[in-house]
């Protein structure tokens, strides 16, 4: 098949950013299909990248080949510090962009769209209706359930407006894949239908996370020995609710439990306030590191004891598929998680580690001090979440879910257009 990939954030194992489209798309390619992915300039933030490519449009785009993948890169300004009007124009660009670049790449077999925001589904389903391909829509988060929910989108003719086009889209498209069972129920429930849907969660890179790939001198580096290490990686914004961090190094020192360190990485609006905190309240049990690569990452990540998964306290992040989740799995870590719902079935079926209520620094930092005290308990949940990963959430497995759900969206609309028999 030749396959149409629109995502604004495609990034390799050199970015500190979820890598979902480029682990997929470099598959897709070694299975051999052919892959063109649409998504916005960004490479200066991969280390040691520069950027390479034939430039076309007059500079306004780039086109190079990433591992087989036929990448085309979009000169969209866009920054995490840029303020919400900002965002929005800078959205609405590479949505307007893209729509011109897409139906000029030649015709796919099928085009597949990865809501993140919402708004990429606009190229995509164009591009197949111009080109009379099928398209298939992508969803890691609700859109907009989840940012009216968590108070992002506040306008009533904005939420009238992204509610309208959801729903368009979820109509149109020939296949909608969904990264939890929580999206799952919640589209079904509101008409849906369920033989359109195919859930593909996030997944664990079990060939970069394993057990086994540990930054021996991570510890050392960060004063770090003899410490019980619980470490959080990724966005430090108001979604992650990380107050519960600083309460619960703050509930860790005032009960004595100097065994344990939380580690922080990762970079958001909310970062300098909380590391503020932290300083303020003397907790040199909490130390904030900037981002790093996901390939240097896992390391790290093996060079912990558990993880944390953490948002803030609201039922919507109940549908959230986090890419740090399955990470901690592969790297045969237990993941500490404050998210209820699917999440937190996962890790209680599995006992691959432990629920604690979100906001609550205090049921965090008992945890973590329990913790510390089983040794043979930890590494048991270790051992289970690499199972789990390897079991289910494997990425090898679950591209060839993907792959599957783009053939049956090819295979439906040839037989929606089959003639009938006189």
């Amino acid at each position: 098949m030749r396959i149409l990939y629109f995502h604004q954030f495609f990034a390799t194992r050199r970015r500190a950013h979820p890598t979902r489209s480029y682990e997929f798309a470099r598959r897709f390619v070694a299975a051999g299909h052919e892959v063109t992915v649409v998504t916005r300039d960004v490479r200066h933030l991969e280390a040691g990248r520069e950027r390479g490519g034939t430039d076309a449009f007059g500079g306004l785009m780039a086109r190079e080949t990433v591992d087989g993948i036929d990448v085309v890169y979009l000169r969209m300004p866009y920054s995490n510090s840029m303020g919400k009007s900002a965002r929005l124009l800078s959205f609405a660009g590479f949505t307007l962009e893209a729509a011109v670049v897409g139906p000029l790449l030649g015709r796919p077999d099928v085009v597949l769209a990865e809501a993140q925001p919402l708004t990429i589904g606009i190229p995509g389903l164009l591009a197949a209706r111009l080109h009379g391909t099928p398209f298939v829509f992508e969803i890691c988060d609700l859109w907009p359930y989840v940012p009216v929910a968590i108070g992002a989108l506040r306008n009533p003719a904005l939420i009238r407006a992204a509610t309208t086009l959801e729903e368009l889209l979820y109509d149109a498209a020939e296949r909608v894949v969904v990264a939890s069972q929580a999206s799952w129920d919640n589209l079904v429930a509101r008409g849906v239908p369920a033989d359109k849907l195919a859930l593909v969660p996030n997944a664990s890179d079990c060939d970069l996370f394993r057990p086994d790939n540990v930054d021996g001198d991570f510890r050392a580096r960060h004063h770090l020995e003899g410490k019980f290490v619980a470490l959080y990686t990724g966005a430090m914004g108001p979604a992650n609710g990380l107050a519960q961090l600083v309460d619960a190094a703050a509930e860790l020192r005032a009960a004595g439990e100097d065994g344990v360190a939380i580690v922080a990485i990762g970079d958001g609006v909310q970062r300098p306030a909380l590391a503020t905190r932290a300083r303020e309240l003397g907790l040199d049990n909490l130390l904030f590191l900037p981002p790093m690569p996901k390939d240097e990452l896992a390391g790290v990540v093996g060079a912990a004891d558990v993880t944390l998964t953490l948002f803030a306290p609201n039922p919507a992040f109940e549908t959230t598929s986090p890419d740090k989740f399955f990470d901690s799995l592969a790297a045969g870590r237990p993941v500490v998680e404050n998210v209820g719902g699917w999440l937190r079935g996962v890790v209680e079926r599995s006992g691959s580690g432990l629920y604690v209520p979100a906001g609550d620094g205090l049921a965090l930092g008992a945890a973590l001090a329990a913790l510390q005290r089983e040794p043979e308990l930890v590494a048991e949940m270790g051992g289970r979440a690499r199972e789990l990963a390897e079991r289910e959430y494997d990425r090898d497995l679950l591209a060839t879910r993907l792959l599957e759900t783009l053939a049956d969206a090819v295979a439906r609309r040839g037989r929606n257009e089959r003639p009938v028999a006189r």
